[in-house]
């Protein structure tokens, strides 16, 4: 992961919360900002706009702390809203968490864009660096996938400049040639 990486972690559980902000900082180096509820990251969003992360990392479960918070699915909709023109949010990868298994929620969250679906066992902290080595690993490629095309079109047009500047030339001599 790159230095410095930003991931929200929206989760209602203070002490999975904290275990959870304090490995992802140590393992990966990156940034955790932590929200207790979907709707308190919603407004850290909608007061700092420019602040996206690279991440989020989403409970479906956020109702322990406050009983009418949204689930993580509705706050995951709200973030990748379609509607929305310039929206910096649609691309963010989501990683939903859960303490429950079931999979017709977990079917649901993926097919809405959700990245991955984890369970909260005793394999959770090894899934989730997984998942998200995976999406780093992934948006790393891409870069360096645009900046290969990017070198491509500037050598194609090079070529072409080339290619002209030649015609040109040898227009030019077979035109001596012909006046001789």
């Amino acid at each position: 992961m790159n230095k410095k990486d930003l991931i929200f972690l929206v989760e209602d559980n203070a002490g999975f919360a904290l275990s959870t902000k304090k490995g992802l900082e140590k393992e990966l180096g990156s940034e955790v900002k932590h929200f207790e509820t979907g709707e308190k990251m919603l407004q850290f969003i909608e007061q700092n706009p420019e602040t996206v992360p690279t991440l989020i990392v989403l409970d479906y479960y956020l109702n322990s702390m406050e009983a009418q918070a949204l689930n993580g699915g509705e706050i995951m909709f709200k973030l990748k809203n379609p509607e929305k023109r310039v929206n910096p949010f649609r691309k963010v990868p989501v990683i939903m968490l859960t303490s429950a298994n079931e999979l017709s929620t977990a079917i649901t969250l993926l097919k809405k864009g959700a990245m991955d679906y984890i369970l909260k066992d005793e394999a959770f902290f090894e899934n989730l660096i997984k998942t998200i080595n995976n999406i780093i690993n992934i948006r790393n490629y891409q870069i360096e996938i645009q900046l290969h095309k990017q070198k491509a079109d500037t050598y194609r047009k090079r070529l072409m400049l080339m290619s002209v500047a030649f015609v040109v030339i040898l227009t030019a001599l077979t035109a001596l040639y012909l006046i001789k």
